[in-house]
């Protein structure tokens, strides 16, 4: 797969011309002016290298770095630099980015950076991969209920089976999390788990992305190309939302499914691998294939075994273990009773995934160590004018939540920024780019002011 390039330089024409070429040889790459735009992009898309200016307007590269490794820390980040900004890419490097070139820098060289950087990054997932698989005692699922300890056993039961596997379950439940589960439970657990989003992609791309393809096969295919298959090759290949695979596809899959063989596209080459393929969908999978949607034979194929997780509606008694797991990673914080009566009794149509949503929330509004019903702000509840509108609107995102109560916690504490910091459990430094980022304002002084 190409390499995802984010380039981050205020000299346009630079930015343009660096941007352009790295997509000529073949990286996907992309280009913003200012380091306030980069940080959506990081938040919403995984990059494998970084090219940072260090002196820009407004934030400047330094303190984008440090932002990149909270995001993503796994992003090796190469900084470009002045003549007199020297020591502070030196210092860019003591905190965390790979490497430094000195502008005017030679494209060729920067390439060569750019290469070894993304093997360095993908030497250490192999080793995190490695890692993991070797604590694979330690991957667990959550929950006391009878329901979802049934699908536990199960899981189990047939994990060092070669058979195809279909998880059945409605979105949000953990369906990923059991195909995990059966990967690094059984046999093949040294070997990769590779994951693909099935309706994610178009129908030619998909297929290039399941089986590769050859240089020249389609436009843009400037490269030849593993596919998930290959790289797969002896672990497991995770397809989700398998309901939405293009029926073309689906007679591909098929053949594979059955024979392990398979053919790049543009090749007329056959290939075999061994691997196992599990599947999961939301949808109901008899329905599809009544509808024509989804083939009779590839639907039987892959329901060989049949997982079905329930819903947490469904089993309620897993609330307070799953609450006790997220909660270890923000120590100090508990659930009230109150919340927990609350979460009891809400539907969770968005499952454990909304459950996890829901608690992060409560951490970043609760004020102390413990979580009170009304920062959970469930629909329907009304204590507060905030609790009413986020009522009417269903979701915040994160970071107006977390804006809101910044603004809040300043202005109960009448601006003092210190004890502002320590009720919020994070730095005074962190905090005056918080109020910088979100254009916050201390009325009292502009009243003064006026």
């Amino acid at each position: 797969m190409p390499n995802r390039i984010l380039v981050v330089d205020d000299e346009r024409d630079l930015l343009e011309l660096l941007v352009k070429r790295l997509n000529r040889k073949g990286f996907i790459a992309k280009g913003v002016e200012s380091a306030e735009e980069a940080i959506p992009l990081l938040k919403k898309d995984v990059y494998d290298v970084g090219i940072f200016d260090i002196r820009m307007k407004g934030m400047d590269g330094l303190e984008l770095l440090k932002i990149v490794k909270e995001i993503q820390p796994e992003t090796e980040i190469i900084m470009l630099t002045g003549h007199g900004t020297i020591d502070t890419a030196i210092e860019a490097m003591k905190r965390g980015a790979y490497d430094y070139l000195t502008k005017p820098y030679n494209l060729s060289e920067l390439e060569i950076t750019i290469q070894k950087a993304s093997e360095k990054k993908k030497l250490r997932e192999k080793n995190d991969g490695l890692k993991q698989m070797l604590h694979k005692q330690d991957f667990q699922i959550i929950g006391t209920s009878k329901k979802i300890q049934q699908v536990i056993q199960l899981t189990y039961q047939i994990a060092d089976r070669d058979v195809p596997v279909l998880i059945e379950g409605e979105s949000g439940t953990g369906k990923e999390l059991f195909a995990k589960a059966l990967h690094y439970w059984g046999y093949r657990s040294k070997e990769q788990f590779v994951a693909v989003n099935s309706g994610a992609l178009p129908e030619t791309l998909l297929e290039s992305e399941l089986f590769g393809h050859e240089k020249g096969a389609f436009t843009g295919a400037q490269q030849q190309k593993k596919g998930l298959v290959e790289i797969a090759d002896g672990g497991t290949l995770f397809l989700d939302e398998i309901g939405e695979m293009p029926l073309s596809v689906q007679v591909k899959l098929l053949r594979f499914l059955e024979s392990g063989e398979f053919r790049r596209v543009g090749d007329v080459r056959l290939r075999q691998v061994n691997v196992r393929v599990v599947a999961a969908t939301n949808r109901n999978m008899e329905e599809e294939v009544r509808e024509g949607r989804f083939r009779e034979d590839l639907y039987y194929r892959m329901n060989v075994i049949k997982l079905e997780i329930p819903p947490l509606r469904d089993r309620l008694e897993d609330i307070k273990p799953l609450v006790d797991h997220f909660l270890v990673k923000h120590q100090g914080k508990e659930l009230s009773k109150d919340a927990e009566s609350r979460l009891r009794s809400y539907p969770f149509p968005g499952n454990v995934r909304e459950l996890f949503h829901i608690l992060e929330r409560g951490c970043l509004l609760s004020v102390g160590n413990q979580i009170k019903a009304k920062d959970l702000l469930l629909p329907g509840m009304d204590d507060t004018s905030l609790q009413k509108e986020d009522s009417q609107k269903q979701t915040h995102s994160l970071e107006e939540l977390e804006k809101n109560h910044i603004r809040k916690v300043l202005h109960e504490v009448r601006w003092n920024k210190t004890k502002a910091a320590e009720i919020l459990g994070i730095s005074v430094r962190n905090l005056y780019r918080k109020i910088d980022t979100y254009h916050l304002k201390d009325k009292a002084v502009q009243k003064e002011k006026l």
